[in-house]
């Protein structure tokens, strides 16, 4: 005679199961996890050390193979049906891919396009795509990615997932990712994932894409941080990184680069839960010791802040209100900023062994080049 469990104990052991699993050595990657993705991976033997960076969705092929490595892996994967918006439309070909491979418990979403705005598919074209899809029976969501925030107006609706990439270092200012996150952000509904996609590679080795530019260069580990925290602070939902390609699968020119991107990845997986965290409106007021330096190169100010409630804490980022702030300039400032609520308690600065200088209802504090500062949790937070 079989002995059926109750269902909770039952549960439970099948999360014990899977925590075991993981110890292992098998990594197995929670469904709710913040998605923190890369391009460019290359072949599924490299998949085992970009999770052990951090790191649990990929770009890669709809191929069973790649896609049971994921799995292994814990890695959710963003993977194209064979152009559905583009010119080389199969019908067959994509019926063919989304039966065999839309199951797959890696597959994390169907990539309908990249970049219609810069390559000028029409939004109808690829309304039409995503409409295809569904008609297919696809039960993954849609992602496309954007080239600029000013066509999110257009385009960002009609995927399930909006994804925006901005590469700006070094012939943009880094303020320019910061605007256009925040310009998509702004056009998507509320409730539609925006995932940011960051520069992680130097323009050196796509130079045809940028004639005339010089002193190309790679982001520093200073511009991928205050990069990746300027997504947060503008809303975005999730962030991918381009790409692995440029820093390891060919000449391995890039070493620091990866060094530094893990450094970034580890540091967004320990804060998993201010990632995870709502925006919350105050009346905000702050000022900028220096008035010239208190607007960046896309005239908003130099340093972003926002409020952040951390409604399921953990060992790292306990539960409470944070604001989060980010100078996107190579200069630095002195800043100061009002407190959502009067505070009689000392404000610690996160992981860096110190309180703010506070009165209790403002700030005051000084920012290094790209600086992020993240302030909390703020003492007593108010009834709701």
């Amino acid at each position: 005679m079989v002995r059926r469990l109750p269902l909770g104990q039952a549960l439970g052991l099948f999360a014990a199961a899977l925590l075991a699993l993981g110890s292992a050595g098998c990594r197995v990657a929670r469904p709710d996890a913040y998605p923190i993705g890369l391009y460019s991976v290359g072949s599924e033997t490299n998949l085992a050390e970009i999770a052990d960076a951090g790191f649990n969705r990929v770009a890669g092929p709809a191929k069973r193979r790649f896609l049971d490595a994921a799995k292994a892996n814990g890695i959710g994967v963003l993977a194209s049906p064979g152009s559905p918006a583009g010119d080389r439309f199969d019908a067959a070909k994509i019926r063919a891919t989304v039966a065999k491979h839309d199951r797959h418990p890696a597959l994390w979403s169907w990539y309908l396009i990249d970049e219609p705005d810069m390559h000028s598919v029409s939004p109808e074209k690829v309304q039409a795509a995503h409409r295809f899809m569904k008609r297919l029976g696809a039960t993954k969501p849609t992602s496309l990615v954007l080239y600029q925030g000013d066509s999110a107006k257009w385009y960002a609706d009609i995927a399930d997932i909006t994804m925006i990439d901005r590469y700006p270092v070094p012939w943009l200012p880094l303020a320019n990712f910061s605007q256009h996150i925040h310009k998509t952000r702004l056009a998507t509904d509320a409730k539609r994932p925006v995932i940011a996609v960051i520069q992680s590679f130097d323009w050196t080795a796509h130079q045809s894409m940028l004639p005339g530019e010089e002193n190309l260069r790679p982001p520093t580990e200073r511009e991928l941080r205050s990069m990746t925290y300027s997504a947060l602070a503008r809303g975005a939902n999730g962030i991918f990184y381009y790409s692995y390609a440029d820093m390891r699968l060919k000449e391995r020119k890039y070493p620091e680069l990866w060094t530094a991107l893990k450094q970034v990845v580890g540091e967004v997986r320990r804060r998993e839960a201010l990632f995870a965290a709502e925006h919350v409106w105050w009346p905000k007021a702050h000022h900028f010791e220096d008035r010239d330096t208190r607007f960046n190169a896309a005239l908003e100010a130099s340093v972003q802040s926002v409020l952040l409630r951390v409604k399921r804490g953990d060992e790292h980022i306990p539960s409470g209100h944070y604001i989060l702030t980010v100078n996107t300039t190579p200069l630095p400032h002195t800043y100061r900023f009002r407190l959502p609520w009067k505070t009689d308690g000392q404000l610690p600065v996160l992981e860096e062994n110190r309180h703010a200088t506070t009165d209790g209802s403002w700030v005051v504090d000084r920012f290094a080049p790209f600086a992020v500062q993240i302030y909390g949790p703020l003492p007593h937070t108010p009834n709701p």
